[in-house]
């Protein structure tokens, strides 16, 4: 296998790779970096077999670089636990927060931007900071960050890294979902906290890791974190960087896409109980960690040599569904035969022990001796004579009767929705909860956890919202886990959940939503957003203050390559400065929406008034896209009177990987078309219909929907097309002006034409035969 650096002459490069061909041994060559290859790295490469590359532009790189015949994949940035690992991490003081400042690379100045709050920030908070500077230093040190610098040798960074609590990255690349700086992972391995610029390879993949927005959002984060959830962050990113990172996995993998052997199989696990417990069975059967078989100590006594991993389970204990995760993560990293779980998740882990003697039904044995594995009583007298790794205590919590009847009030299929209405109304009530957060959920646990419920527990108004998660009927155990999780943990979270399946969108949850909420207030925050700049308290302080307005509106921000502001408030000031009473607030005039030009917003950034809300009857499209900037522009044509206020309060992750609106295929037009028959529909039924296609619909084609049918498919852009068109029909007819749309139709038109000439010449083909004889004479 050949590395960048690890030959370093040509001649000694020619006698490796020919000593290779000789022997008939595939050449690999592994680049591991984020940084476009050099043109020796190219040519060496191109010399090889295969190519293995971490992102994506590198692969192109090699592709565009290399033969044809070179096969050419992407792998994870491999992390080997002898450089790397969690063990002795954790402390109980206040939060110490390192920076290295070794990028190498210069940062652009969005991302030196990004690199400034976060250091500002955590300034700001109180909590320690250490700045490093390194030898080859991304950027000049401000002055006001001198007194955090502290010298640190380059080869005891691991040793930091370990004692720190929270790490700082920043990535030199943002419009990417592979090149990220692997320092992100490197400290996740340590068993420490992120806190990064934006990239959106990090924001898909990597939720627990806390992508800065302002320098107040750092600090408030900070300020805020919970020893728990401090804990929680940790573990969820050692989980996920040693499954899916370990080195040898990616180098088994690496191996076998050269067609080379491995000789490897899973983990065999057995997971073992007193007596068959259904609930048991049911949570060792949704495992992410891959199938896990349950028997009980008769049968396992019987199964000596056939496992690796023997987990003893109890009825007196819940097991989530990454468990099994987290021992297997913890036994690939570690030495120690016999890993356990903490009781109590606040406790630091991450240590090995002598003598332990904590719960049996909390550990994992790699392949115990058959003479201890015969038994309760066996195990646990061995359990406290050997040497055990405590890792964390997160993943199980204790299993009381009746402790989940408050989550089964609050779980439904819509058939019990009015009893799931009433135990709503009881848990706003005896509360006195003001303020619904509707959070539409679909198989999206960990950025539910980490994105938008975090962001909503900085809220100084945390206390006072009732934060409704509505699932669209989630089948991934780890969301359904995390959401009885919430509920559970936190009186002012309930739950309701559609029958299994989606919708498609997030229509349904957040109609269904709109139906439960029992507070006088209501807002919306998807489970991939975050809230900010403690913009939902300030629209509760103002709509409390102004009871005439229908809802109040502040701004929102948006990631895709860098972060983009939307001044809604200050477009709405400026538009109908005309129209402010002696508060401030705005009248709104007949056909606002026209005036506004149908500009979208975003519901994620209002507060309304519920029972206002309700009795519009209003429904957003079930199923479709965009339908969120559709249900804004109702709000606002039938609303008398509203407010703005100049603050950030959600900000929108554009670019995450696999969401309904980022997946382009055929289908992603085809979920625009319900929300477009029903606008078309309603614009007609308000008599706003031309002024739409005037003022709107040519330049949302030309600016949105043309650019993303360039992007589908060669294969698929006439069935893209053909949906695309019908969406647009949905409006009647209209002259299209814009040299783009003419010519998309004109396109479509040329390959209608081709399509049915060549239906034809087949057709004819059939009739004839392919000899050009007539079927009829054969």
């Amino acid at each position: 296998m050949l590395g960048p650096r690890s030959v370093r002459s040509h001649k000694a490069r020619g006698r490796v790779i020919n000593a290779a061909r000789e022997l008939s041994v595939p050449l690999v060559f592994a680049d591991l970096g984020t940084d476009t290859p050099r043109a020796e790295q190219l040519t060496l490469a191109g010399r090889c077999d295969h190519i293995f590359v971490v992102s994506e532009e590198n692969a192109e790189r090699y592709r565009s670089a290399a033969p044809r015949s070179i096969n050419i994949n992407l792998i994870p940035s491999p992390i080997s636990p002898l450089n790397r690992s969690p063990l002795g991490s954790q402390r109980m003081t206040d939060p110490l927060v390192t920076y290295f400042q070794d990028g190498g690379a210069k940062l652009g100045v969005d991302v030196a931007e990004s690199l400034e709050w976060i250091l500002d920030g955590v300034a700001g908070s109180g909590a320690g900071l250490l700045i490093s500077p390194g030898h080859r230093p991304d950027r000049p040190l401000q002055i006001r960050q001198w007194p955090y610098v502290q010298e640190w040798a380059a080869f005891r960074r691991a040793e930091l890294d370990r004692l720190s609590d929270i790490g700082v990255v920043a990535h030199g690349i943002s419009g990417s979902q592979t090149a990220f700086n692997p320092r992100a992972v490197a400290l996740q391995a340590s068993g420490t906290m992120v806190l990064s610029t934006y990239n959106q390879g990090i924001n898909s993949y990597y939720p627990q890791i806390h992508v800065a927005n302002s320098a107040e959002d750092v600090a408030t984060m900070l300020d805020s974190l919970e020893i728990k959830d401090l804990r929680r962050n940790q573990s969820d990113g050692i989980r996920q960087v040693f499954n899916d990172h370990h080195a040898s996995d990616v180098l088994r993998s690496m191996l076998e896409r050269a067609g080379v052997s491995a000789s490897w199989s899973p983990d065999r696990v057995l997971a073992v109980v007193e007596e068959q417990d259904d609930t048991l069975l049911a949570e060792m059967a949704a495992q992410t960690a891959g199938a896990v078989e349950t028997v009980t100590w008769r049968e396992a006594s019987e199964r000596h040599g056939q496992y690796d991993v023997l987990i003893p389970v109890s009825a007196e204990h819940h097991y989530s569904p990454t468990y099994v995760a987290d021992h297997l993560a913890a036994l690939s990293y570690q030495s120690a035969p016999v890993v356990t779980k903490h009781a109590d998740p606040i406790e630091p882990g991450h240590v090995h022990s002598q003598a332990h003697t904590g719960s049996l039904a909390l550990t994992a044995w790699w392949r115990p001796e058959d003479s201890v594995a015969t038994g309760v009583e066996s195990m646990q007298k061995r359990l406290s004579e050997t040497r055990v790794y405590v890792a964390d205590g997160f993943g199980h919590r204790e299993r009381i009767v009746g402790r989940s009847r408050r989550t089964l009030h609050l779980l439904g299929t819509g058939d019990d929705i009015d009893e799931v209405s009433m135990a709503i109304r009881r848990t706003a009530q005896n509360l006195n909860l003001q303020l619904t957060v509707v959070v539409p959920i679909y198989n999206n646990g960990p950025h539910l956890r980490h994105k938008a419920f975090a962001s909503l527990l900085r809220s100084s108004a945390f206390e006072e919202m009732h934060v409704l998660l509505v699932s669209d009927g989630s089948t991934d155990p780890v969301t359904l886990d995390t959401i009885e999780d919430l509920v559970d943990d936190y009186p002012n979270v309930s739950s309701f959940h559609h029958a299994r399946g989606g919708s498609g969108s997030a229509s349904r949850p957040r109609n269904t939503g709109l139906d439960l909420a029992q507070t006088p207030y209501v807002t919306y925050l998807d489970p991939d957003n975050e809230a900010i700049d403690n913009g939902y308290a300030r629209l509760y302080e103002q709509i409390q203050e102004h009871p005439r307005v229908d809802f109040v509106l502040g701004n929102m921000s948006q990631w895709a390559k860098r972060r983009t502001m939307l001044p809604y408030a200050e477009v709405l000031q400026s538009l109908f400065a005309d129209h402010l009473d002696a508060e401030g607030n705005i009248a709104v005039p007949p056909r606002a929406l026209e005036a506004l030009r149908f500009r979208p917003m975003g519901i994620q950034t209002v507060i309304a008034r519920t029972d206002w809300l309700k009795s519009l009857g209003l429904t957003q499209p079930v199923g479709a896209v965009g339908q969120d900037s559709y249900f804004f522009q109702q709000m606002l044509h039938y609303a008398t009177s509203v407010r703005t206020v100049d603050v950030g309060v959600h900000t929108y992750y554009m670019v995450v990987s696999n969401s309904t609106v980022n997946t382009l295929n055929p289908n992603y037009f085809k979920k625009y078309l319900p929300l477009d028959r029903a606008r078309a529909q309603w614009l007609a039924e308000v008599d706003l219909l031309d002024a739409y296609k005037k003022e709107r619909l040519e330049p949302f084609l030309v600016s949105w929907l043309l650019p993303k049918l360039r992007r589908v498919q060669e294969d698929e852009w006439y069935e893209a097309a053909e949906n695309l068109a019908e969406l647009l029909n949905c409006y009647g007819p209209y002259r299209w002006t814009q040299p783009t749309a003419i010519d998309f139709w004109d396109d479509l038109r040329r390959a209608r034409s081709r399509r049915v000439k060549l239906r034809e010449e087949s057709n004819q083909r059939v009739r004839t035969g392919h000899d050009g004889k007539s079927n009829a004479h054969r």
